[in-house]
């Protein structure tokens, strides 16, 4: 038998950043009863290069498509559990932390789902199906149960730390030096420096000519 006190559940905490470096106030959801399984999927997407007559295809590499996680948990108000809630309250709490839009970042939140060494997952909801399975005889729901879907997100000059890419034809992330211009850094990556302006909107650069020492710019591929 499972003691309660040692008994990790399953958690979904809001973040009012895509870092998740702060989290909401009032932003955790804890599961009443934990998951019987989760399922969580891996892709890769390849661009299939076949011309006619020819038997096999040549898979070139595309990207790492989002992670995908799932999982269906059960609100129960019968008190069966030996804790009585409002499973009105405990959707509405629920959707608060994963479905909620939010007129600040005028996004839905960025939550992560930990569980424990085996769930550390980062991303946003994608669907949330309710289906209610019990009622008391005045039509108030007793039990439900919840399929939650999320994908995988991450921010973008996060990625490209990580990728740590340097290639012309792929999206980086580059760090500005002292005596850097940005139609110098055009120069550097594309060989051409008249990219500057695209690049400055890219950025959200108020003037371009104006550049930090630190600061750090996103350079995407740009079709010449």
């Amino acid at each position: 038998m499972i003691n309660d006190a040692t008994l990790t559940k399953v958690k979904i905490i809001a973040y009012e950043d895509s870092e998740g470096n702060k989290a909401k106030k009032d932003g955790t959801y804890e599961v009443m009863i934990n998951p019987s399984s989760i399922s969580h999927s891996h892709g890769i997407t390849y661009q299939i290069d076949q011309p006619p007559g020819v038997v096999d295809a040549n898979a070139k590499f595309q990207n790492i498509s989002p992670q995908n996680l799932s999982f269906e948990i059960i609100l129960d108000g019968t008190g069966a559990t030996g804790v009585k809630k409002d499973v009105d309250k405990e959707i509405k709490k629920l959707k608060g932390v994963t479905y909620d839009y939010y007129g600040e970042s005028h996004e839905t939140a960025y939550v992560k789902i930990m569980w424990g060494s085996a769930v550390n997952f980062a991303g946003r909801l994608t669907s949330m199906d309710i289906t209610h399975t019990l009622f008391a005889p005045s039509g108030k729901s007793l039990r439900a149960k919840v399929a939650l879907k999320f994908i995988s997100t991450s921010d973008l000059k996060k990625q490209m730390k990580e990728m740590e890419k340097a290639s012309p034809d792929l999206t980086h992330l580059v760090t500005v030096k002292i005596g850097d211009t940005l139609p110098l850094m055009c120069e550097r990556i594309y060989k051409k420096s008249h990219y500057y302006l695209q690049i400055a909107r890219i950025n959200n650069l108020v003037d371009f000519r104006k550049l930090e020492p630190g600061q750090e710019l996103i350079f995407p591929p740009i079709k010449k």
